[in-house]
């Protein structure tokens, strides 16, 4: 009877001996299934990076242990998709190509346009330069008698004066106060030699008391141009430009509103 005991009591640790085995072989199973799955993901989303490193050229899909391709672990995982990375190359190329674009669309903007510099440049500078109205004092000098009335100091009444006068020494240079169309080159017996130009739009300008004429009728002047010299022809009583404004029908205005 004690031995019959003794030979269950053994049987029974065998049999649980044997059933921790079973658990041992159990875990161990699923740690290789646990690794098996790992690799085929790690296999999924690696592969296709580093396919796209390489410049997007296909490679063959490597083999898992147990004869499963990589191909077929990726279709196993169908939610994970190829990523497409650009190398720092191909980033590079393409800030390149957009740079060399912007460039040239510059060009072609701004390749036709230039800035032509006149040649009365200095001489424009140097009598105050452009006025708001387009226009520039024909001499630099100081305005001796505005426009309006005042007694004549040859006729000595009081009369218009349709001009003002600038106290220039003669033989100053006498510009064109803006560019246009020389109108008339004469002489007057109370203007002396005198020059006109038609700018347009309603607007001529006069040049009085000239001691030289260095323009002709009909001739394109531009801004700053030399049209002749000061001087005291006419009805003078000394070296001075009469500067006058006109419109077509021969009317006198102010010719300081060209200087606004």
């Amino acid at each position: 009877m004690a031995n019959h005991r003794a030979l269950g009591r053994a049987h029974v640790r065998t049999l649980r001996t044997g059933s921790a085995s079973h658990r041992d072989s159990a875990v161990q199973a699923g740690v290789l299934k646990v690794g098996v799955l790992g690799a085929l993901a790690t296999a999924t989303i690696a592969f296709p990076l580093a396919s796209a490193s390489a410049g997007g050229q296909s490679a063959p899909l490597p083999t898992i242990n147990g004869g499963q391709s990589a191909a077929q672990a990726k279709a196993a995982s169908a939610q994970l998709a190829p990523v497409s990375i650009a190398t720092a190359a191909e980033g590079s190329d393409a800030e390149d190509a957009d740079a060399a674009s912007a460039a040239s669309s510059s060009q072609e903007a701004t390749g036709d346009l230039s800035v032509e510099t006149s040649p009365n440049a200095e001489a424009i500078e140097a009598l105050g330069g452009e006025s708001d109205e387009g226009f520039i004092h024909p001499v630099n000098a100081r305005i001796t008698s505005p426009y309006g009335e005042r007694v004549h100091p040859v006729l000595h009444t009081r009369i218009m004066h349709d001009g003002v006068d600038f106290g220039a020494a003669c033989g100053t240079d006498v510009r064109a106060a803006a560019a246009g169309t020389v109108v008339a080159v004469e002489h007057n017996s109370a203007s002396g030699n005198r020059v006109k130009i038609d700018h347009g739009d309603g607007v001529i300008t006069g040049y009085y008391h000239l001691s030289s004429f260095k323009t002709s009728v009909g001739a394109k002047v531009e801004q700053g141009d030399v049209i002749g010299e000061v001087g005291s022809t006419g009805r003078s009583t000394g070296c001075h430009l009469h500067f006058a404004k006109m419109d077509e029908s021969g009317t006198y205005s102010n010719p300081m509103s060209l200087f606004k």
